[in-house]
């Protein structure tokens, strides 16, 4: 039999002289308990050694286990007066009995140490199969043996050799358990490192003294008292220790009662000397033996597996708490909202942000809560109950991420992105389940809304001015070819191709404001609104046409609320009937913690169901009488919104005319100002920005560049003059 692989101290070859040294010594003293009369000894501890040797080393047939074994078994039975015949049989079936042993141990219990694992005899499984090749081994070794015996001696006694093969089988089998179980038990705490060593203490020290001194006495009691029936309770000292202490104190502890035992009766003392044949009497005893090894072993190993299967599952439930833990935060941390329902419409799972897209303020998610949410196509058309995400997935399809509309009572109307894919049926019930993903993609979807209408509104805008630098400076090349242009002519038409690129570089302006008004962070400090009205009159040379009265301070952002109120009284200058002088009257008033600034003037005005509207990115309500981008408000309505503010327009109460008022926060005491506020609270329901708020203001929704100081600015008539240089 090919032989495994052991650690170094057990390859060596001291180990195959002690295990040699061991054997013989053991075999002597087997040997000492022959009878007269007896060739084969009723007492083989030397069997067990012989197994644990080949397991510990590894050894098959081949080896020079094999040949010391041979040779040691010879030389006992020979030294100790069996004929030379009679030893060699002996030595033969010691051999038999090993190798059979040891090789159905291999094939058996692969993860017991000795046999090509680490691990100790911890469990009744593998204790019945150490068993069997036990009694296997055994079994072979006296039919063999008793059958030789008979031939060699020709005494022809058959009942006699039947009896002589029962005690050669118990004697062997004894030997193999007892010895060979505590030295697999032994070994394998040897070879484990002393840090993964399991302690040996279990119960108290006064527990271990008290299992001695209950052990001496029973045993002192059952062998001391003649024909006392005491043999039974000598087992309830094995149950004790099988129950309570670690399996290796167990095995130690029937080595030594099952040794006293075995002595005491051979020498007719005890309760299993009263048999009249030393051979039975032999035979009672070493069955008592293997009974209290059963037991002690049987209620140790099941405990032992017991305590395994206990710290499987201690951290079993350890991982499984930590999963879930570790499943919990990072499920409760997605800003997605994650669902898992199943086909009745129960909800297995939710996270909150699920709960803050699904569920009406302040409920949990639920089946009633999910029956009354409302979805919509983006185009406006409802989906149909069997049609949404989760009653595909569970009917098994994937579905990939798709744009829904989401009305819930109590909260505002989202766009989702939905996905949903189907999960594993339930075991229990064979219910259909199905995880659902949803993100708010309400800002994502406006968006994409927003540069589609940029994109559309940019390439119409700048179409003309660049149809009309196309055909005018066709003129110009036609004029060119015919000969010489006349010079009035000629600076007419570049005059307008001016013109055309002026608007073209406004327009351009206008975007790029309107790009940074939302971002960035504020510088705020107290502003003082007059002296920034009366700048931008100055600018605009429109000191005599602009009425400032004392304006509260402010805090802000200077350069930003320039651009404010530059677009307001630009507007308020512009939007005026031809022919007509522009008036514009800036007033203000502090109420609690805000200042309200009204911008008035006596134009145009706006058309009915325009005081809304004008905020719109590109919406003009005066688009044909009057030049501009359409930014100009909604650049406005940005900046307030990001000082915490407010912009709306109404009609002048003197008759004509249009007012805007802007509320802002009052400027703060001086230790307070010169905070910086890169993410103020908004409105939420703006659709172009997250930070920024909707807000009805203005006349004519649009107006010329938000000029800064840095570079002066002409009126916002759509004649020539240098936009600002944007900032914020």
């Amino acid at each position: 039999m090919a032989g495994t692989r052991q650690p170094r101290v057990w390859s060596t070859p001291a180990a195959v002289f002690g295990f040699t040294l061991l054997y013989g010594v053991l075999g002597i003293a087997g040997r000492l308990t022959v009878h007269t009369g007896s060739l084969f000894a009723p007492l083989w501890p030397a069997a067990g050694v012989a197994v644990i040797w080949f397991l510990a080393r590894g050894a098959g047939v081949r080896s020079v286990d094999t040949v010391a074994l041979a040779a040691a078994a010879f030389a006992v039975n020979a030294l100790t007066g069996a004929p030379a015949d009679i030893a060699m049989l002996f030595a033969l079936t010691n051999l038999l009995q090993t190798l059979l042993t040891a090789g159905l141990l291999r094939r058996w219990t692969p993860e017991l140490w000795g046999c090509g694992g680490d691990r100790p005899l911890d469990s009744p499984r593998v204790l019945s199969r150490f068993v069997a090749a036990a009694m296997l081994g055994a079994a072979a070794t006296a039919l063999v043996g008793g059958a030789g015996t008979s031939l060699l001696t020709a005494t022809g006694d058959l009942l006699g050799g039947l009896t002589d093969s029962l005690v050669w089988f118990g004697r062997d089998l004894g030997g193999v358990l007892g010895i060979a179980s505590f030295g697999l038990l032994l070994g394998q705490r040897l070879d484990t490192p002393r840090a993964r060593r399991p302690s040996l203490r279990t119960t108290s020290t006064t527990e271990l003294v008290a299992l001695v001194l209950f052990s001496v006495t029973v045993y002192v009691l059952a062998f001391a008292v003649d024909d006392a029936p005491l043999g039974f309770p000598l087992l309830t000292a094995s149950v004790w220790v099988g129950l309570r202490f670690r399996t290796l104190i167990v095995a130690a502890h029937y080595v030594a009662v099952g040794a006293v035992a075995i002595r005491l009766t051979l020498a007719g003392i005890g309760p299993f000397a009263s048999v009249d044949a030393p051979t039975v009497s032999a035979l009672v005893v070493q069955l008592y033996v293997v009974t209290i090894v059963l037991t002690s072993l049987t209620l140790a190993t099941g405990r032992d597996e017991r305590e395994q299967l206990q710290r499987a599952l201690r951290h079993s439930e350890a991982e499984t708490d930590f999963e879930m833990r570790v499943r919990e935060a990072a499920i409760g941390s997605m800003t997605s909202g994650l669902l898992v329902v199943d086909e009745i419409g129960d909800v297995l799972l939710h996270n909150a942000a699920a709960r803050e897209l699904f569920a009406p303020a302040g409920e949990e998610v639920s089946r009633s809560s999910l029956a009354d949410v409302r979805l919509t196509r983006p185009d406006g058309s409802e989906v149909a109950f069997g049609e949404r995400p989760t009653q595909r997935a569970l009917a098994g399809e994937a579905v990939p991420e798709t744009e829904l509309l989401i009305a819930v009572d109590g909260r505002p109307e989202r766009v989702l992105a939905v996905s949903a894919v189907p999960l594993p049926r339930d075991d229990l019930g064979g219910r259909a389940r199905a995880l659902l993903l949803c993100r708010d993609s309400t800002t994502d979807h406006a968006s994409r809304e927003e540069l589609s209408a940029f994109a559309r509104v940019v390439a119409h805008d700048l179409r003309n001015p660049l149809a009309a630098i196309d055909g005018w400076t066709e003129l110009v090349a036609d004029e060119i070819a015919a000969g010489q242009p006349p010079l009035e002519l000629t600076a007419q038409l570049i005059g307008r191709v001016r013109s055309s690129t002026a608007r073209m570089r406004e327009l351009i302006g206008d975007l790029l404001t309107h790009a940074t008004s939302g971002r960035g962070e504020l510088e705020l400090v107290s502003v003082d609104v007059r002296a920034l009205v009366l700048d931008v009159a100055r600018t605009r040379h429109a000191e005599r046409e602009v009425d400032c009265g004392d304006l509260p301070p402010v805090a802000g952002d200077p350069v930003l609320l320039r651009q404010v109120f530059d677009n307001l009284v630009g507007n308020a200058l512009k939007y005026v009937a031809p022919g007509e002088r522009p008036r514009v009257t800036v007033r203000g008033h502090r109420t609690g913690d805000l200042v309200a600034v009204e911008v008035a003037d006596e134009g145009v005005g706006l058309p009915g169901g325009e005081h809304d509207r004008v905020f719109e990115e590109f919406h003009r309500a005066h688009r044909g009488d009057y030049e501009g981008s359409g930014l100009g408000l909604a650049i406005c309505r940005r900046i307030v919104s990001r000082h915490r503010g407010t912009i709306v327009a109404r009609d002048n109460p003197l008759g004509h005319g249009t007012v805007f008022e802007v509320t802002l926060p009052a400027a703060a005491p001086a230790d307070q100002v010169g905070e910086r506020c890169g993410g103020c609270p908004v409105d939420p329901m703006d659709p172009v920005d997250p930070a920024v708020s909707v807000g009805p203001v203005g006349p004519g929704g649009s107006t010329g560049a938000a000029r800064g100081t840095a570079r002066g600015a002409g009126a916002d008539d759509g004649s020539a003059g240098e936009p600002a240089v944007p900032v914020g």
